[in-house]
């Protein structure tokens, strides 16, 4: 049942204005909980902005912690017509002299002329037969044409492809031409269309040959099934573009300078990134100003940066030109690198990167960062988990406070009804005697 209220009508007072002053009173805890709640959503977000820099600043430590990963080196050649490579993770530096004599080739084949594509070749079988294993095709009456051959082994999955070329004659311009998918002669092929009847049975002749890649390096014979060759030189790929027996190709793996720094930049600017944000979110006017888990995450990542390897000549960052600015960013000055990275590759490799018995610098605050960014037990999983578990605590006790409310609410226009109902009696009343007395008197 619905309250009812006069609204002042007998005692001149704005109540509903009294009830809203009231509730505002009592809902004074009510607001200073959400206003909890958005502090508690906006450390949230920060501390969400913070852990992505402290991801991409792992991810370009990753890139820095091990041999694989430091030893960026690149792969020269002398005639790149002739020859091309590529040189990766588990390639050494070092010179290589090639001569290519052959490059590996696709083995091909082509059937005499047709006057059509809808020739019909016969019914039956056309078997294929690669590295030892046959496939057999089946051809139907009224699917039984050249292009419908050529169709059916493209569907076969046979290791052949199979295509219809036109001359432009009137007659006997058709041709079906067979081609091995991979070179090499492990790639070779042979047909049989001696299953096909009833029609003008395919005969093929030779126009390319399966052939192998052949090359020296340094003298040693080389053969490969195709161009591209990954297993010659450990960690190089070599990729044989063109044929002289005359001419010696000279192949300079070394290290990459420019490709290393490229990746220590990128780590510095990572640092950087999170190091800005943090002065940000962390200062005066920052939401995670004086923030626990900040000043722990900070606090952790500028110990690994600072500390100092136990051994080697190079055991600090500041060697290699990456210093720690009075603001608190790294500065990162190549020429000092490169000049260091040229002088001893090792001790600077070793300042990076994990190995056996060794951790390096980088090595280090990328394992702590990867804790830190535990999904199960790492500080920021652990830390969003408490904000919502002191959100859920919050939401809680906002519903009851307002259950609370709607209740002194209603309590409150009961009252005040009660009041305005009780005035207007004694008004009533009040007029009643006065009209009586009145009639006396005259």
């Amino acid at each position: 049942m619905s309250t009812i209220s006069f609204g002042g009508l007998s005692s001149g007072l704005d109540t509903g204005k009294i009830v809203a002053q009231l509730l505002a009173i009592r809902r004074q805890p009510i607001d200073r909980l959400e206003t909890q709640k958005t502090m508690y959503s906006k450390t949230k977000i920060a501390l969400q902005g913070v852990e992505s820099r402290v991801r991409g600043l792992m991810e370009a430590a990753g890139a820095l912690d091990s041999n694989d990963e430091f030893a960026s080196l690149s792969a020269t050649s002398s005639h790149e017509a002739l020859l091309t490579a590529t040189a990766g993770a588990l390639a050494s530096p070092g010179g290589y002299d090639i001569v290519v004599t052959t490059r590996a080739q696709a083995q091909k084949e082509r059937s005499q002329g047709f006057d059509a594509p809808s020739t019909s070749v016969g019914t039956g079988t056309f078997s294929i037969t690669v590295g030892g294993q046959t496939t057999d095709i089946q051809m139907i009456a009224g699917s039984s044409g050249l292009a419908d051959l050529a169709s059916a082994i493209n569907d076969s999955a046979a290791g052949v492809s199979a295509t219809v070329l036109y001359d432009g004659s009137e007659t006997g311009g058709y041709y079906l031409s067979l081609t091995a998918e991979e070179t090499g002669t492990a790639a070779a092929f042979t047909v049989d269309a001696s299953g096909l009847t009833g029609g003008t049975a395919p005969t093929f002749g030779n126009v390319q040959q399966a052939q192998n890649a052949a090359f020296t390096i340094d003298g040693l014979p080389v053969v490969s099934q195709t161009n591209t060759v990954t297993t010659a030189i450990q960690g190089v790929t070599l990729n044989l573009a063109g044929v002289d027996a005359a001419t010696t190709v000279h192949l300079d793996v070394a290290t990459d300078g420019a490709a290393i720094e490229a990746k220590v930049q990128a780590f510095v600017d990572a640092y950087n990134d999170l190091f800005g944000y943090i002065a940000e979110q962390g200062g005066e006017e920052g939401v995670l100003r004086g923030d626990g888990t900040l000043r722990s995450v900070v606090a952790k990542i500028r110990t690994d940066i600072t500390s100092r390897l136990s051994d080697g000549p190079i055991t600090m960052l500041y060697q290699v030109g990456i210093r720690q600015t009075e603001g608190g960013d790294l500065s990162f000055d190549t020429s000092a690198f490169q000049r260091e990275l040229a002088g001893d590759y090792a001790a600077v490799r070793d300042l990076f990167i994990s190995r056996a018995g060794h951790d390096g610098t980088v090595s280090k605050l990328g394992e702590s960062l990867d804790t830190m960014l535990d999904s199960v037990d790492g500080v920021f999983k652990l830390r969003s988990a408490a904000i919502d578990d002191r959100v859920s605590s919050i939401d809680d006790t906002i519903a009851r406070y307002e259950r609370s409310v709607d209740s002194y609410e209603k309590t409150l226009n009961a009252r005040f009804t009660a009041m305005e109902s009780l005035l207007s009696t004694l008004q009533a009343q009040s007029g009643y005697l006065s009209a009586i007395t009145t009639n006396s008197s005259s």
